[in-house]
């Protein structure tokens, strides 16, 4: 395969990146690592607000301690305690869940929170930015909302009750707050709007790279479907080659087989008043199988999956009729061939010819033995060609076929055949005002363009009358 190996024949697409991917392959390891580092931030904030409350006295040049903040304190505490693990709950979940996640943030950082704040805010961009990476874009403008309205609502509330540093009551106005007082209503407008604007970037953010890959795990799992495509085309291409070479065999054999079996008759009935005419009948009955064996052994040939290579011989056409008709003829049968038109070119179209034909002998040999009478017509037309193959049962006297030989694969090979072409198959008996026997009746179009599968084919041509009704007899497989 030019120098290709097998492995980087099938090799398919991954995702860009090797830390992406290594942050792919372990996605518990990192949730676990931002909530250990949100725990950190938490920490250091409430540090800093213990810190904080000290002041510095000039008078004495020491400092004083002035308690735990407010919010720090019992039972407020306990809220702050809850407040960090349900905040840490949301980012361990944050792939499964991240706009539940985002709105018990929004919910419960509401009130006083002093600089623990700073983890709580950061913690809300990633949930803002988990939405449309995990859902869609949908969902991520509506985490959007929800996340600006609270910070516009805790905003308004902190203003209203007089608290002025709204980086302390909004993890949406940290990054935008400035640390001095927010003294009237158009500084609130600036800071929400500021607010809004940076929430907005971390939502574009979370798009894009949300868009991006939802786009390469498409180009990914579409890379896959096309390889288990490939797969299943091979696969049908196995069991179409394996159905047509089971046609090819049963034609090859049931035509050989039963052509052996009566001249071997012949030759049994011959051999004691005319042990020439028997030996004769003995040799051609070798050669038949000599030939189906050199035929068998071409046909598998192909299935080789070595180096040996299969003898390349031309299939068998409408010019190779003549011959089965005389392998016939010395099998006992009285055959008429007839062959009209000129030849179309289309080499699978003749093949399924001599087939049809090989296929209605072999059934009139097997079922109306040694003696019957056979017509067999051919009409080659410059978009399809009729065959007809027509016996009249039994010949009277002669002994009774070999019955039961039958596959049940012959005439839906046949079938398979002219479906292929677009063409139809019809066989039945005939009535015994028409001379009885049987009739095996096939239109095969040149080209698909020109089918006559739905009926535009014509009826069957009329059959002729025969010398006497065929008894009845086992349908022909």
């Amino acid at each position: 395969m030019n120098g290709m190996t097998p492995d980087a024949e099938v090799r398919l697409p991954r995702p860009p990146g090797v830390i992406r991917r290594a942050f792919a392959a372990h996605p518990r390891a990192v949730d676990i690592t931002i909530v250990v580092w949100y725990f950190i931030g938490s920490a250091l904030g409430i540090s800093l607000d213990i810190a904080a409350s000290a002041t510095w006295d000039e008078a004495t040049g020491s400092s004083t301690w002035a308690g735990v903040p407010e919010h720090l304190t019992w039972p407020w505490v306990l809220i702050a305690a809850a407040r960090i693990l349900l905040i840490a709950a949301t980012l361990l979940y944050r792939r499964r869940f991240p706009l539940l996640g985002l709105i018990v943030i929004v919910v419960v950082t509401f009130g006083e929170q002093g600089m623990q704040s700073l983890a709580n805010g950061v913690a809300l961009m990633f949930l803002l930015y988990a939405v449309p990476v995990y859902r869609s874009v949908a969902a991520g403008w509506v985490a959007y909302g929800i996340a600006v309205g609270g910070a516009l609502l805790q905003s308004a509330l902190s203003f209203w009750r007089g608290t002025t540093e709204f980086e302390t009551t909004s993890p949406a106005n940290l990054i935008a707050a400035d640390t001095g007082a927010v003294q009237s209503i158009g500084e609130l407008v600036t800071l929400s709007v500021v607010s809004a604007m940076w929430l907005l970037a971390i939502l574009m953010l979370g798009i894009n790279l949300g868009n991006r890959r939802r786009y390469i795990a498409a180009v990914i799992d579409r890379a896959h479907q096309l390889v288990r495509e490939r797969d299943q085309l091979a696969q049908l291409a196995v069991a179409e080659e394996r159905s047509r070479i089971a046609r090819e065999m049963h034609d090859i054999v049931a035509h050989s087989v039963s052509v052996m079996i009566a001249l071997s008759e012949g030759a049994a009935r011959a051999s004691e008043r005319a042990p020439e005419a028997a030996a004769d009948a003995m040799r051609r009955s070798a050669e038949t199988g000599r030939t189906a064996l050199a035929e068998m052994r071409r046909l598998l040939g192909a299935l080789h999956s070595t180096g040996e290579q299969a003898d390349l011989l031309p299939q068998p056409g409408v010019e190779d009729l003549p011959q089965l008709v005389d392998g016939f003829v010395d099998a006992g049968l009285a055959v008429t061939l007839q062959v009209t038109g000129e030849a179309a070119g289309d080499r699978g179209q003749d093949l399924a010819v001599y087939r049809v034909v090989q296929e209605g002998l072999t059934n009139v040999l097997r079922y109306a033995g040694t003696g019957a009478r056979v017509r067999v017509q051919v009409q080659r037309d410059t978009d399809r060609t009729t065959v007809l193959v027509r016996d009249f049962g039994p010949a009277p006297g002669e002994p009774q076929p070999v019955a039961g030989l039958g596959s049940g694969r012959g005439l839906a090979g046949l079938a398979e055949r002219a479906r292929v072409f677009g063409g139809k198959i019809e066989s039945g008996p005939v009535a015994s005002s028409e001379g009885g026997g049987w009739r095996l009746w096939a239109v095969l179009p040149v080209s698909a363009a020109a089918s006559g599968a739905d009926g535009s084919a014509g009826p069957p041509p009329p059959m002729q009358a025969g010398p006497s009704p065929a008894p009845p007899r086992e349908e022909r497989r």
